[in-house]
């Protein structure tokens, strides 16, 4: 009874983790695809079915909330990029899915595992501010711009620190880092704290797995990466650590 919104590359909801099917008494009940302007939220990359499974699948591999509903958003074209209009078009899809201003259909949880550099106060973490005070929980991966990752979003302006991407960077997102197998902060994860024009934002709020973990693939993965069998794999970054806690925030808004 409880739906996530999956705001990535799609979901390839033919895979068994997934469902199989695509409709309203599937796993993946429903979604677009804001790439190619259709009702077809398939993915062609493979990072959104990941994620989705990581969230909530329900097959050989569970995902953390294997009983929730998945709604899948296509912001992310076949090599993984987008722009910010696209995504903040899918977080408003998400809470206003038919756009008639009645957000009793919205989606419990968004997860976003994407990024680039932003600010608190930039268009896409106002987005996901604005989400959150509709009332759906947004969680959002912090980023792989770490000591041992890219560079994507580290600050190095001035009256700004950290490497936190936006959305993370969102005041009211749930900002997730990763975690390896010994409990350690992942060197590739961001680091916070989000300072900007003289505002400290404590962030990442959290932390989870994000090392090596295993999920659906969307094709038979490149040789180092397959596990379990030719339809999961096994990658790293704070884009698998934020659906683990969407699941868990899923698991909590069933019981309460």
């Amino acid at each position: 009874g409880v739906t996530i919104a999956v705001i990535d590359t799609g979901v390839d909801y033919t895979h068994p983790d997934l469902g199989g099917c695509l409709g309203a008494n599937c796993k993946v009940a429903g979604g677009y695809d804001i790439v190619n302007n259709d009702l077809d939220p398939k993915d062609d990359n493979g990072h959104g079915t990941h994620v989705a499974a990581i969230a909530a699948g329900n097959g050989i591999l569970k995902g953390v909330a294997p009983g929730a509903t998945i709604i899948g958003y296509k912001v992310l074209n076949r090599i993984g990029r987008g722009t910010v209009d696209g995504v903040i078009a899918g977080i408003e899809l998400a809470v206003d899915p038919n756009g008639d201003g009645d957000i009793s259909d919205a989606a419990d949880v968004i997860n976003l595992s994407l990024g680039a550099w932003g600010d608190p106060n930039d268009p896409l973490s106002q987005a996901v501010d604005s989400a959150v005070r509709a009332g759906v929980v947004v969680v959002a991966a912090a980023g792989n711009s770490g000591p041992a990752g890219r560079r994507d979003c580290r600050h190095t302006g001035e009256g700004s620190q950290g490497s936190v991407c936006s959305p993370g960077t969102a005041r009211l997102a749930i900002t997730v880092g990763a975690a390896g197998k010994n409990d350690q902060v992942a060197g590739f994860s961001s680091r916070g704290p989000v300072v900007w024009k003289g505002l400290g934002i404590m962030k990442p709020d959290i932390v989870a797995p994000g090392v090596t973990i295993c999920a659906a693939a969307f094709h038979l993965p490149s040789p180092g990466v397959q596990c379990l069998d030719e339809k999961h794999m096994a990658i790293s970054g704070t884009s698998m650590a934020s659906p683990h806690v969407a699941g868990a925030t899923a698991l909590l808004i069933q019981v309460h």
